[in-house]
Formats: structure tokens, C-alpha cells, sequence
């Protein structure tokens, strides 16, 4: 009788399990297939922030969406957009200005997705050097012209009642472990950086003489983006990107030591400092797609202003394409 109800049991668990995995399957099956299987997503540098989108190729998310995907990382929003416009990079993830400065040289070029909602950068200097007032006449680091380090940095000088064009000498350093190595061997005197370099540049005896969070309450820190032309011809394909991307924001909620280790691996943090940068990253990502608050935006158009990249604040629809945001609850994953 035992034996019976053993066999009963372990029948029934099987056929759960076989409901369960055919239910997966039918899922998959009824997603329609992507217009374009084989994907070039480019990122502006290699930097914490990209942690969901190197979770998801690690995991393997975009192959379940039928994708081969290829990650890029460039040497700034500048070099990606051109890229993209190239057609070598079919998805792009960046800060917005990027987008902006596409569309203001006459390409259709449309943010698809946020999600990335942070406001991560700060500026660290010399030990003379006490504020951003004091850097007058001193050289500070960013990533490269045009990027949102380089807009940021200049937003910062004229809140400290600085030129940026005639004050301060700026100049094209590379990522955050860049800068900070330039920082060190006194080749430029203060320099923006984002976790964790921050917390190494403070370890170093190095100076913070501002913080994002100091202009502006969250920020659009990345975007997706692709040219009008492949949005319109490729939902699907970027419904299996969004997907990926989904599962891997929720990764990285429910899995830390799992992040920290990616942090790590894929965006050459140091072990000592991937928890802490992990820390105060997490509540930054939005599996939803959002752009930054009302104010987050207001913030970032001024930012935008004062760096010259444009004399406006613009209407959603010029820069933001929300199908997907709108649609989400359709199609993301349960």
C-alpha cells in the first residue's frame, strides 16, 4: 500500500513537472520570433551601471529569446553613437545626451528604453584643492567629449560659478580606473568618477568636492536608444532584448553575491569595493523602463543647456519612443 502511494506520488510529480516544463515551452513557442536573430549591443564604457545587461548575457537570457547577442564596449557615448549610426551596433546603451547630440546632427535616432535611473558621479580632486570653486586654472578628467561625464562635469563648473571653456582645462581621459590611475600620477588635478572608483579615490586620500546628488534628485544615467528605422522594423527583437534585460534586473535584486562577482569579472571592480558599489546601485534600476522623475529630467535638460548640447528643454516625444515602456505589463516576463 506505501509502495502504491510512493508510485502515486512520484507520478504525479512528474507530471507536474512535465505541465510546468510544457507550459515554459508553450510560452516560449507563442512569443513571436525575432525579426533579426543576430544583435550588437553596445555600451558606452565598460562601468557598473551596465550590471544588468552583463547578468543577462552571462545567464544566458538573450539565447532563451532565440538572440545571438554580441556586447561592445566603446570609449564613450561619442564613439558609440557613431557606431550606431554606422550600423555596426544595432542597440545602444548610454546617456541620453548621446541621443540628443545624434538628433541635433539630423539622425533619427529614438531612447527606446530606460530603466537606468541613478545618480552615481561625483568629483574627486587633489588634497589642496577643497571645492569645485577651486579647481580654476586646474585640469580635470572626464571620459570623452560630448559623453555625459564631459556635460555633467561642465553642469558642475557653472553651479560653481565657473567657465567651463575658459576656467578650467578638461581633458579626454577614459573610464572611471582611468582617471583615477591619471589622478595619481598627477595628470589631472580632479577628475569625475562613478562607483566604485569613488570610494577608491576617498580611500586614497583624495578629496570629494561634489556629487551628483548635489544638482539633481535621480538621474537618466543610461538609456537604450537604436535608430527610428530598427525599432519600427524590429519589436520583437527588441521585446526578447527588453525581456533578457527584465530577468536580469530582477538577478540582480535576488542574487548579490552573484552581482558582486559579475562586478568583478565583467566590470573590473575591485573585490574590496564591488559589495559597496553594488549597495548603492540596486534601487537605480528599473525593470519597468522609466525614465528619471519629472524633476530628474527637468535637472538633466539643464545639465544639457549648460553643457551647449542644446538651447531647450524638448518635449518627450522628440528624444522617447514609449511603446515598449507603455506595453510592459504585455510583455514582460511573469
Amino acid at each position: 500500500m506505501l509502495l502504491i502511494g510512493r508510485r502515486r506520488f512520484v507520478s504525479g510529480v512528474a507530471l507536474g513537472l512535465g505541465l510546468i516544463c510544457t507550459s515554459a515551452f508553450e510560452s516560449r513557442a507563442q512569443s513571436p520570433k525575432p525579426e533579426s536573430a543576430d544583435i550588437t549591443i553596445g555600451l558606452s564604457v565598460n562601468d557598473s551601471t551596465f550590471l544588468p545587461i552583463y547578468l543577462a548575457e552571462g545567464a544566458g537570457y538573450y539565447k532563451d529569446e532565440g538572440l545571438n547577442v554580441k556586447v561592445l564596449a566603446f570609449r564613450g557615448g561619442s564613439d558609440l553613437t557613431r557606431a550606431l549610426v554606422a550600423g555596426s551596433v544595432h542597440v545602444a546603451v548610454a546617456a541620453p545626451t548621446s541621443v540628443l547630440a545624434a538628433i541635433n546632427a539630423g539622425e533619427k535616432v529614438k531612447v527606446f528604453y530606460g530603466g537606468f535611473n541613478q545618480a552615481p558621479f561625483f568629483w574627486y580632486a587633489a588634497p589642496s584643492i577643497k571645492t569645485m570653486a577651486d579647481v580654476k586654472g586646474k585640469r580635470l578628467g572626464i571620459t570623452r567629449f560630448g559623453s555625459s561625464t564631459d556635460a555633467l562635469t561642465r553642469f558642475a563648473l557653472v553651479a560653481a560659478k565657473l567657465d567651463p571653456n575658459k576656467d578650467v582645462r578638461i581633458i579626454q581621459g577614459g573610464g572611471s580606473g582611468e582617471r583615477l590611475a591619471a589622478l595619481e600620477a598627477n595628470q589631472i588635478d580632479a577628475g569625475i568618477f562613478t562607483w566604485p572608483h569613488n570610494f577608491a579615490a576617498a580611500d586614497r586620500g583624495f578629496n570629494l568636492i561634489a556629487s551628483q546628488s548635489d544638482f539633481m534628485p535621480d538621474f537618466p544615467i543610461q538609456s537604450f536608444f537604436a535608430m527610428q528605422s530598427f525599432i519600427d522594423k524590429n519589436p520583437q527583437t527588441l521585446k526578447g532584448v527588453l525581456r533578457a534585460f527584465v530577468r536580469a534586473v530582477r538577478l540582480a535584486k535576488a542574487d548579490k553575491a552573484l552581482s558582486t562577482k559579475t562586478l568583478v569579472s565583467r566590470a573590473g571592480l575591485e573585490e574590496a569595493y564591488a559589495a559597496r558599489a553594488y549597495d548603492q546601485l540596486i534601487d537605480g534600476w528599473r525593470e519597468d523602463g522609466r525614465l528619471a522623475t519629472d524633476e530628474g529630467i527637468k535637472k538633466f535638460f539643464e545639465m544639457a543647456i549648460a553643457a551647449g548640447d542644446v538651447d531647450r528643454t524638448w518635449q518627450a516625444s522628440e528624444y522617447w519612443d514609449d511603446r515598449f515602456a507603455a506595453s510592459y505589463r504585455d510583455w514582460a516576463p511573469k
